[in-house]
């Protein structure tokens, strides 16, 4: 189901529908693999191409529609770019469009 409804999306970008869209073909299965090892109350720091990460936790493909096409039902009320999801009721915060800014160092 995820990459029918990723496909959707890709050709709605180039009809004009949605102004960006990251596909992440064939990379589900690691992001599946990684939400499962974390816990819950864990908070998820992604980064756009960790789609499989949102519906682990609980988003649905629909609320990922409504974040791309910035309908008043996305969650961030369409401030953010498409593909830039987040999730107060999956733990997650918003998508970043800088790759490393989720980063921690010590």
């Amino acid at each position: 189901a995820v990459v029918s409804t990723q496909s959707g999306h890709y050709g709605r970008e180039f009809s004009g529908r949605i102004s960006f869209y990251m596909t992440n073909f064939g990379e589900e299965a690691t992001q599946i693999g990684s939400a499962r090892a974390l816990k819950f109350k864990d908070v998820v720091f992604p980064q756009y191409r960790e789609a499989g990460v949102f519906i682990w936790r609980g988003y649905t493909p629909l609320e990922m529609m409504h974040q791309c096409f910035g309908t008043n039902k996305d969650f961030g009320k369409g401030k953010q770019m498409p593909v830039h999801y987040t999730g107060a009721k999956v733990n997650i915060q918003a998508v970043s469009s800088p790759l490393g800014t989720q980063v921690l160092f010590r």
